[in-house]
């Protein structure tokens, strides 16, 4: 049973009947059809989108290596490919150049591609590049810069990110992980580089 309650009730229904009215009054059946072939072709899209991401996935997954050879390596940056994700999602980089070491610290660049868009607090990104500081001692490393760029191979828009050094926090390396891989790598060649 439907019970009054005042006129704001009432104008809050007879509105809403009206906008539905007015609504289906202004639509021809020639618009209405143009936005079901639009919404069906919009589907249809989303579905093929979908299929086409689903393969190249599985493709990266049969041969990570396949998609890591489409990267420009950037050589003239000294920039040496380092690993690759066993699906083939990412690819990391580091280079030598502007390597410094100071005692037990060392200052290293490195580069990770992404097959896929990803997306952090300023918006997608397909490539970053940090500076990364390695304590070799104590087993610790800290993000002295990170830049995000929107397109593979360090291209496109870029947002960067940039820690105070005297205030960055440090972190633990953790066994097995792509942190160890980069920290024994970082201070293996810190030593060859010697204090600059």
């Amino acid at each position: 049973m439907w019970k009054y309650t005042g006129p704001l009730a009432l104008t809050a229904v007879l509105g809403t009947g009206l906008f539905v009215s007015f609504r289906s009054a202004g639509q021809t059946p020639e618009q209405m059809q143009t936005w079901e072939t639009q919404r069906l072709q919009a589907l249809a899209d989303e579905r093929s989108k979908v299929e086409r991401l689903a393969r190249d996935r599985e493709a990266r997954k049969a041969d990570p290596m396949a998609w890591v050879r489409t990267l420009n390596p950037m050589t003239a940056g000294g920039w040496e490919f380092r690993a690759v994700a066993n699906d083939g999602s990412w690819a990391a980089f580091s280079t030598h150049h502007q390597m410094k070491r100071s005692g037990q610290l060392v200052t290293v660049w490195l580069r990770q591609e992404y097959a896929e868009p990803q997306v952090g607090s300023s918006g997608k990104y397909s490539s970053v590049v940090e500076k990364v500081q390695y304590d070799c001692d104590k087993e610790q490393a800290r993000t002295l810069l990170i830049v995000y760029y929107a397109d593979n191979n360090i291209q496109g828009t870029e947002q960067s990110e940039e820690a105070d050094p005297k205030t960055a926090a440090w972190s633990a390396i953790v066994p097995g992980t792509r942190d160890e891989f980069n920290f024994l790598w970082a201070c293996s060649s810190g030593k060859a580089a010697g204090t600059r």
